[in-house]
Formats: structure tokens, sequence, C-alpha cells
């Protein structure tokens, strides 16, 4: 299926320095955990294609090689299943703004046109490309567009042969439609619903999910997965971890998803205490769709429960509702202001917008209230690493990682913090530590290390 890749054959598959790669392993994330053959194809391409593209900035921006790398690196990822390299040579140019642009059609973020360039807003592209686990990426789906137009039309139906084209035709027709009416019923769904806009939206949203969430793909729609891994030759799951946000401490996701049925009902409970502990258990357990379903029972039982709704909240959070678990953040902290769990839900649904301004009075809180709340000093040390401020990020992320020496996540903005003031040896520390955990369960951990003596 991927003979229509290879018609122009790299020309300077070259080498990449020291510096290059650190980029690509800072801004790139799934590439750290490529297996060392792929990352070598990758490597090239994006030599192929930093050197022989051409690369422009628009509204005065600067193209940096760090732009260049960032933007390659991710788009590579599309070319992993070809056995030699391939560098979009189809693509005339790469512009790029610092962030959104207007157009006469309204404001972007980014666009791929037939035969033309792709316009991306760096920002985004910086945004997207660095952060796990949330099932978009501007690159991946304006490069995903490219690739539909390769037969001369951006419809939705890459060039494939007709045996693969008709079974593709009736898995994305069906697909297509079970998320325009998802998306018309506001259920919160995998697939961005901005893939529900036509075909075309459809393959560029289900390509950044197969390559961001692909473990989540897989197991909710598997035939979709299939298709998108025959096409692009391979499967992300073999090498990719579990999807997690790297902004949130999770966990959770290490506990086993059970068979049994929740049932809370001979502990002579009240109808809302009942619905609560059952939302409480599924939470534990992942089953976060079904912990909303528990919590909202209870909060029809009892409408001016803060604790519900601070932990409606929290499992909103888990599938990436941020509107509806802001709504009730706030609405359980003007019952109770005082309220540690609604302090973190707010505090973690801001980071997750990106307003750490607004999010640090939460999470500032939330330590006042319990001065060893693990998640209150993760969160004040991201804010603080976002704010500019790396030497109190450093202290409080590395807090944490004392506390909980097995989360990757913190281990992985640790990393981020020591890189940022300059200190490689301990940032390469904590990235390689953050990869191991992520990679291996609690029952799988190593034994006691030596710790870093520098830390």
């Amino acid at each position: 299926m991927f003979s229509w890749l290879l018609r122009n054959p790299p020309t300077a598959p070259g080498e990449l320095s020291p510096e290059w790669v650190a980029i690509l392993r800072r801004n790139v994330w799934q590439y750290r955990w490529l297996p060392e053959p792929l990352r070598e194809r990758l490597n090239k391409t994006v030599c192929e294609m930093v050197a022989t593209r051409r690369w422009e900035g628009g509204g005065g921006l600067s193209v940096t090689d760090e732009m260049r790398l960032t933007v390659a690196g991710a788009a590579a990822l599309l070319t992993l299943g070809h056995a030699e390299p391939f560098a979009f040579k189809g693509l005339p140019s790469i512009i790029l703004y610092a962030s959104g642009y207007t157009t006469p059609d309204g404001d972007r973020l980014g666009e791929a046109w037939h035969r033309g360039p792709i316009v991306l807003s760096w920002a985004d592209t910086l945004r997207s490309a660095r952060r796990a686990g949330r099932g978009n990426n501007l690159v991946l789906h304006e490069f995903a567009h490219h690739v539909d137009g390769l037969d001369g039309e951006m419809d939705g139906r890459p060039p494939l042969e007709p045996d693969a084209d008709r079974r593709w035709r009736s898995v994305i027709h069906w697909e297509y439609d079970r998320l325009v009416a998802r998306a018309r019923r506001q259920e919160v769904t995998l697939l961005d619903h901005y893939g529900a806009t036509n075909h075309a939206e459809f393959f560029a949203v289900a390509t950044e999910c197969f390559f961001e969430r692909s473990h989540d793909l897989k197991a909710e729609h598997g035939e979709l997965f299939e298709l998108l891994g025959q096409l692009y030759g391979l499967d992300p799951t073999e090498w990719a971890p579990q999807p997690h946000r790297l902004a949130r401490r999770r966990d959770a996701t290490r506990v086993a998803t059970p068979t049994y049925q929740v049932d809370v009902s001979d502990l002579g409970l009240s109808e809302a205490d009942a619905a609560f502990s059952e939302g409480h258990v599924l939470m534990q357990h992942r089953r976060f769709d079904e912990a909303v379903e528990a919590f909202d029972r209870a909060l029809r039982a009892s409408p001016h429960d803060a604790e519900a709704l601070a932990m409606r909240a929290t499992a909103r959070l888990e599938i990436d509702d941020f509107p509806a678990a802001r709504a009730d953040a706030e609405r359980a902290l003007e019952i109770e202001p005082d309220n540690l769990q609604a302090h973190l839900a707010m505090a973690e649904c801001l980071v997750e917008l990106e307003d750490y301004t607004a999010a640090e009075p939460h999470a500032k809180r939330a330590l006042k209230l319990e001065a060893d709340s693990i998640d209150a000093i993760f969160f004040c040390g991201l804010i603080a690493l976002h704010s500019g401020r790396t030497r109190e990020a450093t202290r409080l992320l590395k807090r944490a990682s004392l506390l909980d020496r097995f989360d990757d996540n913190t281990h992985y903005w640790l990393g981020s913090a020591y890189e940022r003031a300059g200190d490689a040896a301990k940032a390469e520390h904590h990235f390689r530590r953050a990869e191991w955990l992520a990679a291996h369960p609690p029952e799988e951990n190593e034994p006691e290390e030596e710790p870093d003596a520098s830390d």
C-alpha cells in the first residue's frame, strides 16, 4: 500500500548532530520511544527535509533550525513504514508563522494546499508536538492532508490499491457517520469533533490520533486503527507508551480495569453516598465515563455536594472534557472554598488549557491546604516552569520526585527544568528515568538504584 510514496528517492540522507538529536528528543515526544531502526530512518528523513525543502517565515518570522527540525521530525513519523526515507518531495515549501494567522476565510493555525505549501503556526506546532496523550498534532494533521492529496484530491481517500480502497471507503464512511452523530449530540469522543467537518478532516484527525493516542484508537476503533496501520506501515502501540497527558500525574493509570461490576448496595448507604462511593471505585479503575454518570446520580440526590462536584470534575478531566470539568470545579469552590480536590481539579484544568496565571492561585491554595500533597507540589512546580521560574520549578519538582520516585511525569518535567537550567547530565538522567517508568508497571520496577550523586 506504500508504493505511491517511493517515486522520489532521497538525495541527501546526511547525519544529525548531537544538538539536533537533542532538539528532536525535546520537541517531538514520540522520538524518545522509537526503536533504533525507526529512529535512524526518521533521522535520514529529517536531514532530507531540512536540506531540500524550502522553509519560509511568514509575518517577519525568522525560521530557525529548531523550527525546521521540529516540523520535519513530526512529519517524518508518517513515513516510518518505508524502508527508504520519503521527504515529501511533492511539497514545494513550508511556511511558518509565529502563531495563528489570518486569511480571507478567517483565523488559521495551519493549512495544506494541493501541490502548494503547508502553512503552520510555530507556537501551535511546538505545543502539540511536545505534549503526549492529547490526540492532536498540528504537523501530523496538515501533512496528513498532503498525503491525502497525493492522488490529486484531498477527499479523505489517500492513494490505495483497489481492494484496500474498497474496504477503506466502507470503514471510513461508517466511522465518519458515527462521529458526526456523536458530535451533534455533543458527546465526548476520542476522535476530535473537527473530524466531523468532512471526510478530508476526518482522515487528518484520525491520523493524528493514530500517532498520538494509538493505544486508545486501537481499543475503541480497532478496524480504523488496522486500516491506518496498513496505510502507514507500522503499529505505534509496539513502541509508544500508554497515552497520558504529561501535565498530569496519573497513578490510577497503573490499576488494571476490573471485569466485575461495581456494587455498593449492601453497604447501607444513602442514595447520594452510594452513588458517590460507586463513582470513587470506578475512578480507581479508570472507568471514567461511568464514574461521571455515578457522580451525576450523587448530585441529583444531593445537588450541593462539593466533594461530588470536585470528583466529577476530576473524572471529566480524564476524558478531556475541560469546559465541564472547569464548571464543576468552580461550582464546588463556590460551595466549599477550601475544597482541596476542587482546587487541584481547577489547577489541572487551567494547566491543560495553558492558562498558567489563572492556575497558580489554585495550585498554591491546594499546597497551603495540604503541604505534603504531591499533586499540589507537582502543579506548583509545573506552573513555575512554564512561567520561567526555573529554580523554583526545579526545587518543587525535585521534591515531588522524592515523594514519589515512580511517577514518570514528574521525572519528565524535572528533566525539562534541569534542561532549561543548562544541566544536561541531570536532564538526561530524569528523561531516561521517565521513559523507563512509563514503560514498566510498578510490579516490574527495578531494584533501588543509586540516586544521582548531584541531585
